[in-house]
């Protein structure tokens, strides 16, 4: 007996995890810590977003760059990756010609920054538009898979503690979010087109996405994309869904040309286009040194870098949350794999991306600045997976008692 009322006593104390008011509260704390993170930052570096100026120290901007590694094979000093990428958007947006501003990416981006800079005269606040944007998109993707309002929190209140997403609203502007953004859009959408039927505007939705993701920067990882899409896709046995795909894929490619226009404005033809790409993959692959090294960055803080005196170094970014989360994301696709987890269609096309972006950059040299969009799934893949193996404790502690 007195066994029997111990056991009634442990359960009716696991009742509160259930209490609306309980779970509300828990929302409310999560929300106000994801916030103070966010906008704590935003308002320590406010001279980056509340400054008006743009126009005015474009000048001094542009003299910057043509004195930069960009222009010069002697430069006065290395110009960091947002300031010239802050003066291309302007040049951009004025309509110079992008072959001819860092052209080792795609525009999208740097227009997006010269849009920022025509409409606000301050080219960063689309960063600030972009980061509210993909914590809003990582809590919709969180919720299609772990169905509450808590556990789609989780993700975003670890991510909003971290530097390497801090970092992309304090050297501003860099492109990475613009990526987040999008991909975590076409998770989102290409989720609502495996789940509801003869949902076409769902797919056109996630090819575009893809389509401004390939725009963005090097457009060989909208591969790793449109990769994880088939697999999930086959490995549905939805022949159906696999033909609308191959249908609708072309609306990315037409993205990435429209991108162009201002290229083919000044005379460049379809041929100088893919002339254009060539050399964008040329150049990305001159960085197939340094096999594997993604993983003693990701696991050890271990970066093998190829300037500077010592082979390798610690990016200060790095946090001991990195192994972890890769550790329990691995567990969970493997144990997903084995059905030891029951199946969620959801989370499958993130556990099919993470694999192929692994062993993609497994193949080349690599930067914590590729992490920006990796690690934000790895959260909601680990809560997915510890949710899950909690789900079957509690399951197993019941059918004990």
């Amino acid at each position: 007996m007195a066994q029997q009322k111990n056991i009634k006593h442990k359960t009716y104390n696991l009742k509160f995890l259930k209490n609306k008011k309980f779970q509300l509260c828990l929302q409310a704390i999560l929300l106000l810590v994801i916030f103070f993170n966010f906008f704590s930052t935003i308002w320590q570096y406010k001279n980056s977003y509340f400054k008006f100026d743009y126009w005015e120290k474009f000048p001094a901007l542009e003299r910057t760059y043509l004195s930069s590694q960009y222009v010069n094979k002697h430069p006065e000093g290395w110009v960091p990756d947002e300031v010239v990428g802050l003066y291309a958007g302007g040049k951009l947006i004025t309509g110079t010609n992008p072959v001819l501003i860092i052209p080792d990416s795609p525009p999208l981006g740097k227009y997006l920054i010269g849009l920022s800079a025509l409409i606000f005269n301050n080219g960063n606040i689309v960063i600030l538009i972009a980061g509210i944007l993909s914590l809003v998109l990582m809590y919709l993707v969180g919720m299609q898979i772990l169905k509450s309002k808590v556990l789609a929190l989780l993700p975003i209140f670890f991510l909003s503690f971290e530097s390497i997403f801090k970092n992309q609203f304090v050297y501003v502007p860099l492109l990475d979010i613009f990526q987040l953004v999008f991909l975590l859009a076409g998770f989102y959408f290409f989720n609502k087109f495996l789940v509801l039927k003869n949902n076409y505007l769902s797919i056109i939705l996630s090819m575009l996405s893809l389509g401004f993701f390939i725009s963005t920067k090097f457009f060989i990882t909208g591969f790793v994309i449109l990769t994880a899409y088939y697999l999930v896709v086959i490995l549905n046995k939805d022949i159906k869904r696999f033909f609308n795909l191959t249908m609708f894929f072309p609306l990315s490619i037409f993205i990435l040309l429209l991108t162009y226009v201002r290229v083919f404005a000044f005379g460049y033809n379809l041929h100088s286009f893919l002339g254009i790409q060539k050399w964008i993959f040329l150049y990305h692959k001159s960085q197939l040194i340094l096999p594997l090294s993604i993983w003693p960055l990701l696991l050890l803080n271990k970066w093998y870098v190829w300037f500077g005196n010592k082979p390798v170094i610690s990016d200060g970014q790095w946090s001991v949350t990195w192994p972890i989360i890769t550790i329990v994301s691995i567990i969970t696709v493997i144990f997903y794999v084995f059905k030891k987890i029951s199946k969620n269609m959801n989370i499958e096309v993130l556990f099919a991306w993470f694999i192929f972006y692994m062993v993609f950059f497994s193949f080349g040299q690599i930067s914590s600045r590729y992490f920006v969009i990796l690690i934000p799934i790895l959260y909601i893949i680990s809560i997915f997976g510890i949710s899950e193996f909690a789900k079957k404790l509690m399951h197993n502690k019941k059918d004990r008692v």
